[in-house]
């Protein structure tokens, strides 16, 4: 089930480094392990690329990577070797929605500004069968944070905050971050007065007591003062043993772009991140409801609430920080 995600992986990031060195186009013939396996996850290699409203019609300009089968690469090495290839374009919409809630705040002044929690409402749904079974569930992947989300909504209208919350569950996350990328540039209030946003993704797996924050370390941080909230909130009341080491610039998942904080933190949003982490059921059949630890994603939504709710109450804003 791994090989899907790291042959995909391996062969972006391999085309990256021939890009970065001035490479045209690329060319990559699939070595043994992925000529064996190219029938589960050569489809990765067809897809086409999905955009927000607006996009269609604009030219692409980055280089063309291809993948051929052992049996090309010999006549591909030839001198003035050449090869031509029809491709089929097909455009469609794909039917996905945000979802987005507002709980106002106390404060006179500061319920004009808003704490943002963010989740993704969306999964793969239907996929490539794997003994016998082709319902995608994303039990963790993302219905963790949905309910987490629902939960920190009641809270905060049963005991509001200063500043307003808004809770955002963002559609076709999947599909490159579609949801968060129309949200940012289609805000449904002022974009500077969202103050901080505070994203989760899959947060019920894994060992019972650690967690990990992403955008909590250069180079991906742009706020201290929002980490140091969030920290804070963790040592008062949920105590995990906090993972940054995903948020390194040398980590080979880049788990940090792969989430729907993302857009919000390139606009200077103040953004982080809360997770679990992956684990071997991740896009696939397997991330099943009975996998979740609920206890852990009780903490989870807990440490959200609790850094969320610090946020609203303190006078001064989270400061972004300057590179």
């Amino acid at each position: 089930l791994w090989v899907y995600r790291y042959a995909l992986s391996a062969i972006r990031q391999q085309a990256g480094q021939l890009i970065k060195q001035g490479a045209k186009a690329v060319i990559l013939v699939a070595d043994s392990t992925a000529q064996s396996k190219i029938g589960f996850f050569g489809h990765g290699m067809e897809e086409g690329y999905y955009g927000i409203e607006g996009m269609e019609g604009r030219a692409v300009d980055a280089p063309p990577v291809i993948l051929v089968t052992q049996k090309w690469a010999a006549a591909l090495q030839k001198s003035g070797a050449t090869a031509s290839l029809d491709l089929k374009v097909n455009q469609f919409d794909y039917p996905s929605a945000n979802v987005v809630a507002k709980a106002e705040g106390t404060d006179a002044q500061l319920k004009k500004e808003y704490v943002l929690f963010s989740g993704h409402h969306d999964h793969d749904g239907v996929g490539e069968p794997v003994e016998g079974d082709s319902i995608w569930n994303g039990a963790d992947d993302n219905a963790t944070v949905s309910v987490a989300l629902l939960a920190i909504g009641r809270a905060w209208v049963e005991q509001p905050g200063g500043r307003s919350a808004l809770f955002v569950w963002h559609g076709a996350e999947e599909r490159g971050l579609l949801g968060s990328r129309y949200f940012v540039e289609h805000p449904m209030v002022p974009k500077a007065s969202i103050v901080a946003v505070l994203n989760g993704d899959m947060i019920g797996r894994n060992a019972e007591g650690e967690a990990a924050l992403l955008g909590a370390i250069p180079p991906h941080r742009n706020s201290q003062e929002l980490v140091d909230m969030a920290l804070n909130a963790n040592d008062a009341l949920t105590k995990f043993k906090v993972d940054t080491s995903w948020d390194a610039e040398s980590h080979p998942e880049h788990w940090y772009f792969r989430s729907d904080h993302l857009p919000y933190a390139r606009t200077n949003i103040p953004s982080i991140f809360f997770t679990t982490l992956l684990h071997p059921d991740y896009h696939t059949p397997r991330d099943e409801p009975e996998t979740i630890d609920i206890n852990k994603l009780t903490k989870m939504t807990k440490w959200m609430y609790a850094t969320g709710w610090e946020v609203s109450q303190t006078a001064k804003k989270p400061a972004l920080e300057t590179k």
